[in-house]
């Protein structure tokens, strides 16, 4: 099972690779792949995009955001081993001076048909959305706000979500909005035990 998933998800990302519509001129070049836990991937985590240390090293979530996620996860007894992790966005927005962007909203319409089929490998029995940008893709709800929906659960034909601030620097510095991903991480937990409660 664990090597047919790994087949899929290579034919999946190849078929991203060839895709001359996904990647923009307002992007990198370095494709970023999902990566994590295949045998049993309960849980999957949904960020953005790809950054720029994610483009050194080939991974999601490595960078400063990457240290936030971990430390979020530890907290409720989780770590990285137990999950999979992935980008809406497999290749780096690119803001006019060489740094990062959020995804605009036709990015994410074109990526969403691949993250969806990514998932549908997966078959995750909760997804995270880390951030605002993934959220409202998966949900297709455009004018979702993160205050509203943070911690929430969310049933999207047969994904379940919860969705949760993105572990940034600026967001992991604002004492609130910490607050409000460690809640977040807890209703994770929450789900977590639940799904290994039920016989």
């Amino acid at each position: 099972m664990t090597d047919a998933k790994a087949r899929s998800l290579a034919e999946l990302y190849e078929a991203i690779r060839r895709d001359e519509h996904y990647r923009s001129a307002k992007m990198g070049d370095i494709f970023v792949p999902g990566s994590g836990r295949l045998e049993r991937t309960d849980l999957v985590l949904v960020g953005e995009a790809t950054g720029k240390e994610e483009e050194k090293l080939g991974k999601p979530f490595v960078g400063a955001a990457g240290k936030n996620l971990d430390t979020l996860l530890q907290s409720v007894g989780l770590s990285r081993d137990q999950v999979f992790i992935t980008n809406l966005l497999k290749y780096r927005p690119l803001a006019p001076n060489g740094g990062n962007r959020s995804p605009g909203a036709k990015e994410r319409r074109m990526a969403l048909p691949y993250l969806l089929r990514e998932l549908a490998i997966l078959t995750p029995r909760l997804v995270i959305c880390l951030g605002l940008h993934s959220a409202k893709a998966l949900l297709d709800e455009p004018d979702l706000r993160m205050e509203e929906a943070n911690a929430r659960i969310f049933h999207k034909e047969s994904l379940k979500i919860l969705v949760s601030y993105h572990p940034s620097p600026f967001n992991y510095m604002i004492a609130a909005k910490r607050s409000e991903m460690q809640r977040a991480f807890q209703s994770l937990k929450d789900e977590y035990l639940l799904m290994y409660s039920r016989p």
